[in-house]
């Protein structure tokens, strides 16, 4: 069967079993033989209007916004949307870490103008297994050997990776078939990069028997453990974890992580969701934690505090410090997200900024009728003009602005996908 029937109808098989799918969508495209394929079938499964390019530069290497007007230009031929963006590093901690988020923040602001709900991206079987090697190494359990889902939900956005079952290899072949052009990043043959290593990892575990298919099956049986788990620790969580406004409070069972596995995935979905954060602390972080909260010690970590509180119960509340304020850019929507948790509505004015309320809580006398402690309130949004404070809506200083979270702890936590 030639390859080029073989990749459309495995794209077409695959976007179908994505479902009702709302348009447009976002592409993520860099220009790589990956993604440009993803552009090129997804421009034939679709309509021109139905799509939307973007492509992100993050200025690491010469070369790169040569490629980036290739796929411009390519976009242009197949009558498509681009939208390039460009990234700088600010030289803060691990450089690729730091570029995926950059890429994401860029990829979740297209999606926002254009009114998209799908961000399509272009992650092969390649991908798949490098991914799982580079966790197996890093000691993960069974949520990192599931790699990666053809679907997703985050930020509010589905990621759909419609390429997920197909190789690369074929997708080149089928590229070069039809004469479209795509670039090779020479950082894809540096072993100073993780998944290179794994890459070439996986030529030499080719030859004692650890076969591509095997790979892929062990990541077949990780995802259905990965489905129960999440089963166990949702019901888990209905028991033990109560949510009060922003904070979480949990029983002194969530903290006993070396019984079983739903402690240890609860109180680490608790720490993600109220810290706003996509990745976990590690294990040996999330026991010592546990252990001095156990023992009546307050705990910062991860952008959170976890308190100890009268009968056993810990309280879970964001750190002031961690979060990052936001400029109101279009007062006329008269609402804005912050800290990925909360939606705020109210009468916005140009250059009123959103952030943590912290010290802010002395102008709020009738803070304490909210109910809420003190340091609750502190890591609670609030709403300034320059240096004075003109809402504070958890701390009883509303000023016309409501707050409310855009989704709670319960029904978002354990979603399967995640």
């Amino acid at each position: 069967m030639p390859v080029k029937r073989t990749i459309d109808g495995q794209f077409t098989d695959a976007i179908g079993a994505f479902g009702r799918v709302d348009t447009p969508i976002v592409l993520a495209v860099s220009g790589g033989g990956d993604s440009t394929a993803l552009m090129h079938l997804a421009a034939r499964a679709l309509t021109a209007d139905q799509l939307v390019i973007v492509s992100v530069d993050h200025g690491l290497r010469d070369g790169s916004a040569d490629e980036i007007a290739e796929v411009a230009a390519q976009a242009r031929d197949l009558g498509l949307r681009h939208h390039a963006a460009s990234w700088t590093w600010n030289g803060k901690g691990n450089l690729q870490a730091a570029a995926r988020a950059g890429r994401w923040a860029a990829l979740r602001a297209a999606a926002s103008e254009h009114c998209a709900t799908w961000v399509w991206m272009g992650h092969t079987q390649d991908d798949q297994i490098e991914t799982a090697l580079m966790r197996l190494a890093r000691g993960s359990g069974v949520d990192g050997l599931t790699g990666m889902y053809p679907q997703i939900r985050r930020d509010g956005l589905r990621i759909g990776r419609p390429l997920l079952a197909m190789d690369r290899a074929d997708l080149r072949d089928w590229l070069r078939a039809e004469g479209i052009g795509f670039s090779d990043d020479p950082s894809n043959d540096d072993p100073r990069f993780d998944r290179i290593r794994a890459r070439q990892l996986m030529q030499q575990l080719q030859s004692l028997g650890l076969t591509r298919k095997r790979l892929l099956q062990t990541i077949d049986h990780m995802q259905a453990a990965h489905v129960s788990l999440q089963t166990a620790a949702r019901n888990f969580a209905q028991d033990h974890v109560r949510q009060d406004a922003g904070d979480l409070l949990l029983t002194g069972d969530v903290l006993d992580i070396d019984r079983s596995d739903a402690p240890r995935r609860v109180l680490a979905a608790a720490i993600g969701w109220v810290a706003s954060r996509d990745y976990r602390p590690r294990f040996d972080q999330l026991r010592k934690a546990a252990r001095q909260v156990r023992e009546g010690r307050k705990v910062t970590l991860a952008g959170v505090v976890m308190t100890p509180e009268s009968a056993g119960v810990t309280r879970i509340t964001r750190e002031a410090a961690a979060t990052l304020p936001i400029m109101i850019d279009r007062p006329e929507n008269g609402g804005a997200t912050w800290d990925r948790r909360w939606f705020l509505e109210g009468p916005a004015r140009t250059g009123m900024c959103i952030r943590a309320l912290g010290a802010g809580i002395q102008f709020c006398p009738d803070s304490r009728a909210s109910g809420l402690p003190r340091g609750s309130l502190m890591g609670s949004p609030s709403i300034w003009q320059d240096d004075v404070l003109v809402a504070a809506p958890l701390a009883r200083l509303h000023g016309g602005w409501s707050a409310r979270i855009v989704a709670d702890f319960h029904s978002t936590a354990f979603a399967i996908e995640d």
